[in-house]
């Protein structure tokens, strides 16, 4: 069933439809992320995420006043379906839900839109479109226990693609190291790192980013 869901993962970038999960839904997420040295923690009701929104909020303006952030974030985007399909690799801009530009033109756009207040409110009706918040937390901070946060994600991203639901990441509260420790002391956990955070819910699938075969990126 995981296996199968491999090809169609993606890291869905638009707004939900905002509709709850079901209790069957919610345990079967719980279920398949469950990994020993990791906590899952399922945040759905409405006050919560209206809370854990202003913390992403804060974390997102935090990175969009940090000029190498911005920087790095742009040098992935592939605006043009042709440096998309060289590139292989990277955010395409009908992944993001933007469309495709010259890569002369792309760059200026972005300069233009990419605005704190704008992304925030992106942001806002992404997260109040969701089903809720899955919050990713290793027992040990350690390489092993961020190694069994990622099982634990793939996991939960795989069974959320079999359901028929969608996910993204929505890190900007653990990113960022001022605002980390007060979204840590939100979830209760505030002597522990939250290593990931992310959103699911339903929507239509987006346009894929294209990825390298493996034999590229694998060496034997």
């Amino acid at each position: 069933m995981l296996c199968g869901a491999i090809p169609m993962r993606q890291s869905t970038k638009s707004e939900y439809d905002g509709t709850p999960l079901s209790a069957a839904e919610l345990h079967q997420l719980e279920e398949c992320a469950a990994r020993e040295g990791v906590n899952v923690l399922l945040i759905t009701e409405r006050r919560s995420l209206d809370q854990a929104l202003k913390l992403i909020q804060a974390g997102n303006s935090a990175q969009m006043d940090d000029p190498d952030f911005v920087d790095e974030l742009k040098s992935w985007i592939r605006f043009s379906a042709k440096t998309s399909i060289k590139q292989a690799d990277g955010l395409s801009g009908p992944s993001a839900g933007n469309p495709s530009s010259p890569d002369w033109l792309g760059p200026i756009l972005f300069n233009l839109m990419f605005k704190k207040k704008t992304e925030n409110r992106k942001i806002a009706k992404q997260v109040v479109s969701s089903a809720g918040l899955a919050v990713f937390v290793a027992e040990d901070e350690t390489p092993e226990g961020w190694i069994e946060v990622g099982r634990s994600f793939e996991r939960f991203a795989l069974m959320a693609t079999a359901l028929g639901l969608c996910h993204a990441h929505v890190n900007m509260p653990i990113e960022v190291r001022t605002v980390r420790p007060e979204f840590a002391k939100w979830l209760g956990m505030a002597e522990r790192r939250p290593d990931l955070v992310v959103r699911f819910g339903r929507a239509e699938p987006m346009p894929m980013s294209l990825r390298r075969s493996v034999d590229e990126v694998i060496i034997a």
